[in-house]
């Protein structure tokens, strides 16, 4: 295997990491959502800009209990200036979301993207990212 095989192999492997950490942060653990993003990243949530983890986890604690299904996600290496040689990773993921606990209600569609950036300490956090629902016409819409 190439050396560039080897690479996106180990990004592939510690994005399905993130995923599974993040949207169960979102989903049941939002005290821990400030930790996965640098302290000034920028978040646009459907349309509304947000700056970094804290203000992030606020919105998510005025949102009902969500349960997300991602079904999807793309990921690629970024070199990015000033990155020390170190990757960054593109990441988009898309599913389905529940709002509410209603079974049958509240369900659309979402599209995630995000820029995860290396740390001093070798771990990977949100340096910014962009969440918007999709609905369709299927998509329940009732919360």
């Amino acid at each position: 295997m190439s050396d560039i095989g080897k690479v996106i192999e180990l990004i592939s492997r510690g994005t399905e990491n993130f995923i599974s950490v993040y949207y169960r942060a979102l989903d049941g653990h939002r005290e821990n959502i400030p930790i996965l993003f640098e302290p000034n990243a920028p978040i646009v949530y459907n349309g509304n800009p947000l700056v970094g983890g804290e203000a992030y986890a606020e919105l998510y604690s005025r949102m009902p209990p969500t349960a997300h299904d991602v079904t999807g996600y793309d990921c690629h290496p970024l070199a990015v200036a000033g990155a020390d040689g170190r990757l960054s990773i593109a990441l988009t993921t898309s599913g389905k979301v529940r709002f509410g606990s209603d079974r049958g209600k509240g369900l659309c569609g979402f599209s995630e993207t995000f820029i995860l950036r290396p740390q001093p300490d070798g771990k990977f956090r949100v340096g910014s990212c962009g969440y918007r629902l999709v609905y369709k016409s299927e998509d329940d819409l009732e919360p």
